[in-house]
């Protein structure tokens, strides 16, 4: 008789998929949207996290052999998470740094909860999806065709250093080096999307910024945009990060 295969994850089979990590008493909900983007949701804090906390993170995965992955992403608290995932044996190990120094580790199960379920297109969820993905494929992989399927003409600028039309952003992307886009929030409502973002390589320094996109049938046709450098927490009046 012929030995029965096994099929391993790989990361694109955990790409679009839900887990459910416990540990211990903490118990978070993984929604893995990309290889290099994960929202996590806190459905119980178990005293070391704030229960019903959500947040979008950009993530590192790199997998060790088939459906072993280490993953490691850095939250807006300025914790770091680091993950071994074995999503064979349903395993997971934790390193937690917090800001203070303090570091917690621990070990517990991945479940799968199946794929995510895709929002209903023209929704709100459907748009900051549609505003993560073309975000990503235009201006960090400067994948110029990303225009032709998440932006329509005509395009209505209002940052007052662009014109309008998609041109402007065919000749801009390519001129952009180790550019970094990252969300800290995002929020969709009707048809706008509103993302606080660090940006690097748009400018010399560090830039925070806050994006509004209007979408009409599943397209971006509208942006505006207010850019600040980026003052360090401890060079503030009020000692707060600005993101």
């Amino acid at each position: 008789m012929p030995a029965a295969s096994t099929s391993l994850p790989t990361a694109p089979a955990v790409i679009g998929h839900r887990f459910l990590a416990v540990l211990d008493t903490l118990r978070v909900e993984l929604h893995f949207e990309a290889a290099d983007r994960l929202t996590f949701t806190v459905t119980d804090g178990g005293g070391i996290g704030e229960t019903g906390r959500t947040e979008t993170v950009d993530t590192h995965m790199v997998q060790i052999r088939p459906g072993l992955f280490l993953n490691s992403w850095r939250e807006t608290s300025g914790a770091v998470i680091n993950h071994v995932e074995d999503f064979t044996s349903g395993a997971l190990h934790s390193n937690i740094a917090l800001p203070d120094g303090t570091l917690i580790r621990l070990s517990g199960t991945l479940t799968s909860l199946g794929e995510l379920p895709l929002p209903l297109p023209g929704t709100p969820e459907a748009n900051k999806q549609t505003v993560l993905t073309a975000m990503h494929e235009l201006f960090e992989q400067g994948d110029l065709t990303a225009l032709d399927r998440y932006w329509a003409e005509p395009y209505v600028q209002h940052n007052p250093n662009l014109p309008n039309g998609l041109d402007a952003l065919r000749t801009t992307v390519p001129t952009l080096k180790n550019f970094s886009w990252t969300p800290h929030r995002i929020v969709a409502t009707d048809d706008l999307v509103i993302a606080h973002s660090r940006v690097l390589g748009w400018d010399s320094e560090p830039v925070i910024i806050a994006d509004i996109f209007r979408l009409d049938g599943g397209r971006i046709v509208e942006h505006w945009d207010v850019i600040q450098p980026e003052t360090p927490a401890g060079q503030s009046v009020n000692g707060n990060p600005m993101v």
